[in-house]
């Protein structure tokens, strides 16, 4: 006897069949603790924040952030936007980031299997912006992905080999919450004042290099 499937959750869906989200649904932003330390990285927290945070009451600390652009701090990519850093003559900051998100939603989607635990590729999931095509039985979806993905590969191994490696290091690698090193030294310096390391700083222009020519 044939055992009967999952039942098929209610509610309105998109042409693709996935699930639309009711209008005004609560978003989770996670704990106050985490929306701070994403507000730190974001910007410098005001002083009274901050002694709220120190105090230990973080509800009353996160109260006063808001629901601002430091929820862009969730990704590096994100947070080099947040800080100034993807400013290109010819594409705009937000082109670069964005293009830099896709490349990671492409990136999971094809290999999810191997996909990181950090908040980032829950959220994307959770959304159903990324999820495993590998057993779900849509060989064109997959084939789909799949093209999209390496032809952003190949425009970068255009751009050589230390540009591909700063795009994957700053759109790809799981650095959710915080990291690549780099780039936190680089944020350190701009709020600072501080003259960047050479080095780090190149990394950057290669990035930067990179999410033009993806963007």
């Amino acid at each position: 006897m044939a055992r009967a499937g999952r039942k098929r959750k209610a509610g309105a869906r998109t042409k693709a069949g996935r699930l639309i989200a009711p209008a005004g649904q609560r978003i989770d932003r996670g704990t106050a603790e985490l929306r701070l330390h994403r507000a730190a990285r974001a910007a410098r927290l005001d002083p009274a924040i901050e002694r709220l945070w120190r105090q230990g009451r973080a509800e009353e600390a996160a109260a006063g952030i808001g629901a601002g652009d430091h929820g862009q701090a969730i990704d590096a990519v994100g947070r080099a936007w947040l800080a100034g850093l993807l400013a290109h003559p010819a594409r705009s900051a937000d082109a670069m980031r964005d293009a830099g998100r896709v490349l990671f939603k492409l990136y999971w989607a094809h290999y999810a299997e191997l996909a990181p635990s950090g908040g980032l590729y829950h959220e994307l999931a959770g959304r159903g912006v990324v999820r495993s095509v590998a057993g779900c039985g849509d060989v064109e979806r997959a084939a789909q992905l799949e093209g999209a993905l390496n032809r952003r590969l190949a425009i970068l191994d255009d751009c050589g080999r230390d540009v591909r490696r700063a795009v994957e290091s700053l759109c790809i690698d799981h650095h959710f919450e915080y990291g690549p090193a780099w780039l936190d030294r680089l944020i350190a310096a701009r709020r600072a004042g501080r003259r960047p390391d050479e080095e780090e700083w190149r990394r950057m222009q290669a990035a930067l290099l990179g999410l033009a020519a993806l963007a």
